[in-house]
């Protein structure tokens, strides 16, 4: 029996820890919600300030199109309907209408305020007379349109003074336009608070098939708005999406624009879809319906998922004829990795028919026999030429050899681990406008993002989100759904042989670096759509074989020469991304909102640098493992410094400040660094004592420097590492 007492009592002591803990948790989770919101928000203020200050200065326009605005009216507070009509009253553009149709409130305010509001020549009501819900509603208003353009809008939301005048400007531009979408934000119920601003890319169809990206503020051509017949009934929810995607089959992508202004206000109130989706699931259901009738009106094979994260429908694309692949995989002197790629790639691959071309460009005797064995097993096409390595040509001379339909371009240094991943690539790419599709690449047994597409900033092309764990989802689901993107990484890259032939294939001038980048940019310039797959996806041991640019001071200089050569050949997207909006950041790929240039470039360009007396002095420790990977002093206008410092046989390491010991002629400097990820270091250290965040970079500025020589010392929580360099400016 007492026995039986002390169990029980170790149950609840147990329970009273686990609820404990789960409480603390809890807290712990919400508090740092608040904190991330704080800091969202207080730079999403700072973005306002800078790019809406003089939003009021505006010229005079040679083409004046009158705009209607469709509201559909239902039971709604009356502030809220009052202040999104005002809000169109106070448009510094003034040639619009205002259409509106009341659902058969049952709010007797509701007519009040519309008939109030009628008394100007400029608005048109219709009251119904039974209540037909949301799509029904703005049909009616539609009804009513006489302008040359329709906007849609909620009835509790608001748009900006110059919302009109911004979309008039830019029809101004192409008056041909038939669809221009505008950027949004969510603001709260008293009109006062903005937040969650999304900043749009440009048109994206792959985007839009998975998420009504454009959203608000959208306005559409009335002839091609009637010619649909409005929205249609049964997909109340997504009516506006479903509209969208049919509008979109209507023209071409020529005449759909888009304005990176925050244009529209998108009013959070309980129980609308601006909190959360799930306050409306049926809005799911009807998203899925709309992906699914679109893929039907297009003659496309396809199936829709769900992806009930994010509360949206999920297209995959498949290919019944099931088409020859071609993987072409360059390998030199690079046996285990290769086996290892190949041996994954027979095992585990879902899709069976393809076949493989090595490409070997000089490996040695012993490992061109290896290589031939291997390639006789699995019956692969083994093409030898010595030659020095030009990774362009070596994808070239694949494809010439090649006899599928469609081409992928693989890494030697690829993994496969989920079954499908051929299925997807091969369904996306025999879509007709497709160009370019890549996978999503993790670093070796991890989540850790090393690819999931590229954007193209200051910085110049980058993988977006690299370093940041798949676990979490980042900015409107960009490491989860499919998107369109400026260009794949060519470590996976799949094309259709035609398209890759049509663009003259990789440019053998481009021998190590951009090569990928700029296949991509001629596919974009002759009118086709790259697409990152995030549900493709493989391991990536990146730069076994070559080594990293990043961490060689030559290979770095090579990589900015060739960047130049990208931008000169392709000037259209010098330091421009039409899927990357500029008012996201152009020094980091995480898409923090981008505030004051000068600001972010101080932000991660210039770190701190303090003078110390000669009195200084740090321990030496020898447990301490580091190294100055890359010195590059002339690539840039500023230094770049870049290694990694640990103790080895300590936890905690992911926790230790480095910092760098400048010792000059004249003076001595002490110089903060960032943190950045290092996968490579785990298989460096031999241990998984938290040494994957002990890489460090610093970018300096050369004037803070008044001596020409300085030897530099890596201090590790105040231990000197037993590793020095010799800097010269």
């Amino acid at each position: 029996m007492e026995k039986m007492k002390r169990i029980i009592s170790y149950i609840i002591k147990g329970l009273k820890m686990t609820l404990r803990e789960g409480i603390l948790v809890t807290l712990y989770f919400w508090n740092e919600k608040k904190r991330t919101f704080a800091a969202e928000k207080n730079e999403y203020e700072k973005w306002i300030e800078q790019n809406e200050k003089n939003s009021k200065e505006q010229k005079k326009l040679d083409y004046q199109p009158l705009i209607s605005v469709v509201i559909p009216v239902y039971n709604v507070p009356e502030n809220m309907l009052v202040d999104c009509i005002e809000s169109i009253f106070h448009q510094t553009y003034t040639n619009w209408q205002l259409c509106m149709a009341d659902d058969n409130s049952s709010w007797e305010s509701m007519r009040e305020i519309l008939k109030k509001y009628e008394k100007d020549p400029r608005v048109k009501v219709v009251y119904r007379k039974e209540n037909g819900h949301i799509s029904r509603a703005t049909n009616s208003a539609i009804e009513l349109a006489d302008g040359e353009f329709i906007a849609f809008m909620d009835c509790d939301d608001l748009i900006p003074e110059n919302a009109l005048y911004e979309v008039a400007l830019k029809l101004n531009e192409d008056p041909k336009y038939d669809f221009i979408y505008t950027d949004e934000d969510k603001i709260d119920e008293k009109g006062e608070v903005r937040w969650e601003p999304h900043f749009k890319p440009d048109w994206s169809p792959d985007t839009l098939m998975t998420m009504m990206y454009t959203s608000h503020l959208g306005v559409y051509r009335t002839s091609i708005v009637k010619e649909l017949g409005g929205l249609r009934v049964g997909f109340e929810g997504s009516q506006d999406y479903d509209f969208t995607l049919r509008f979109v089959e209507k023209t071409s992508s020529d005449r759909i624009a888009h304005i990176p202004k925050v244009l529209y206000h998108w009013r959070q109130r309980e129980g609308s879809t601006a909190v959360t989706p799930e306050a409306k699931p049926y809005v799911f259901e009807a998203s899925r319906k709309a992906c699914e009738e679109s893929i039907k009106r297009r003659y496309v094979e396809g199936k829709v998922d769900d992806e009930l994260k994010l509360y949206q429908a999920h297209v995959t694309y498949y290919n019944s004829s099931n088409p020859l692949v071609s993987i072409i995989i360059p390998s030199k002197d690079n046996f285990n990795v290769y086996k290892r790629c190949v041996d994954t790639l027979h095992r585990l691959t879902k899709y069976s028919n393809y076949e493989v071309i090595h490409v070997d460009n000089g490996s040695n005797k012993e490992n061109k026999r290896k290589y031939e064995e291997l390639d006789k097993q699995y019956h692969h096409i083994y093409h030898y030429e010595q030659m020095e390595f030009n990774f362009s040509k070596m994808c070239n001379t694949g494809a010439k050899n090649a006899k599928g339909k469609l081409l992928l371009f693989l890494n030697d240094d690829i993994e496969i681990f989920k079954k499908d991943w051929l299925d997807i690539l091969v369904g996306q790419a025999s879509l007709d406008y497709v160009g370019a599709v890549g996978a999503k690449l993790y670093y070796p047994n991890s989540t850790i993002i090393q690819h999931c597409g590229i954007i193209n900033i200051q910085q110049g092309p980058v993988h977006m989100f690299g370093g940041c764990d798949d676990k979490n989802i980042y900015y409107f689901g960009r490491n989860r759904l499919d998107f369109n993107v400026i260009a794949v990484t060519g470590a996976c890259l799949m094309v259709d042989g035609k398209k890759f032939q049509e663009i003259g294939g990789f440019d053998e001038k481009l021998a190590v670096t951009y090569n990928d980048v700029d296949l991509c940019f001629k596919l974009l310039e002759h009118g086709y759509y790259n697409v990152i797959r995030n549900d493709a996806i493989l391991y990536h041991h990146e730069s076994i074989s070559r080594g990293n640019d990043v961490l060689d001071d030559k290979k770095m200089r090579r990589l900015i020469r060739e960047r130049e050569n990208l931008y000169k050949k392709h000037p259209k997207y010098y330091y421009k991304d039409p899927f990357y909006s500029p008012n996201l950041s152009q020094m980091h790929n995480d898409f923090r909102i981008f505030v004051d240039a000068a600001d972010e470039q101080n932000q991660q360009k210039m770190n701190t640098i303090k003078k110390v007396n000669s009195a200084v002095h740090f321990d030496k420790d020898t447990h301490i493992r580091a190294k100055f990977d890359c010195i590059s002093t002339d690539c840039w206008d500023y230094i770049f410094l870049q290694g990694y410092a640990f103790f080895e046989n300590r936890i905690n390491n992911n926790k230790r400040i480095s910092q760098l010991l400048f010792e000059g002629e004249t003076e001595i400097l002490l110089i903060d660094t960032n943190k950045i990820y290092r996968p490579d270091l785990q298989l460096l250290a031999n241990t998984k004592k938290y040494v994957n965040l002990t890489g460090w970079n610093c970018y300096l500025d050369p004037q803070e420097f008044h001596d020409k020589t300085y030897i530099m010392k890596i201090v590790l929580d105040g231990k000197l590492a037993d590793v020095e360099e010799k800097l010269e400016l």
